[in-house]
């Protein structure tokens, strides 16, 4: 099958009337099944890991201190944290992984989007500048997040 002929089946599909979904619904469920066919049909085993009976959300907090503390972290890359869509195409989250802390604001209020809290109050401080952590993760999101950090070989290695 050619990319034409992909796209315009796709597309009938959207164009179907299903009973009770909205188009954005459609959509929705199409990515949630196209994640869902990745995982079942990844390329590499899935190997038995120690991070696999830890939590996301703890994962991900002692994984960022140690790549932070590590300074692993380039000013590129840091921009690439703070950008919402960089985010979702690598770890399928809903935020920026860092948001940069501004001084006159009360980090109470910076940790919030729209009234809730979405960022851990602990802040890292990066190449001089304080940030907070993301901390909206969820399971679907630990394998893309193990998948980033392992291109960080010092911090796959532990605590120095």
């Amino acid at each position: 099958m050619d990319k034409k002929l992909f796209k315009a089946k796709v597309l009938t599909l959207l164009e179907q009337d299903v009973e009770g979904v909205t188009p954005e619904k459609k959509i929705k469920y199409m990515k949630k099944w196209i994640r869902e066919y990745e995982l079942e049909h990844q390329s590499e085993p899935i190997a038995v890991n120690p991070q696999d009976s830890i939590k996301v959300g703890i994962l991900v907090q002692t994984t960022m201190r140690k790549i932070v503390r590590a300074k692993l972290l380039s000013d590129e890359m840091i921009k690439h944290l703070q950008d919402l869509r960089y985010c979702k195409l690598t770890f399928d989250i809903n935020f920026p992984l860092l948001k940069k802390v501004v001084w006159d604001i009360p980090i109470s209020e910076q940790r919030k989007i729209n009234g809730y809290g979405r960022y851990w109050a602990d802040e890292e401080s990066i190449n001089g500048e304080r940030y907070l952590i993301c901390s909206q993760w969820y399971d679907r999101n630990k394998p893309k997040f193990i998948k980033w950090s392992k291109g960080f070989s010092e911090v796959a290695k532990g605590d120095r």
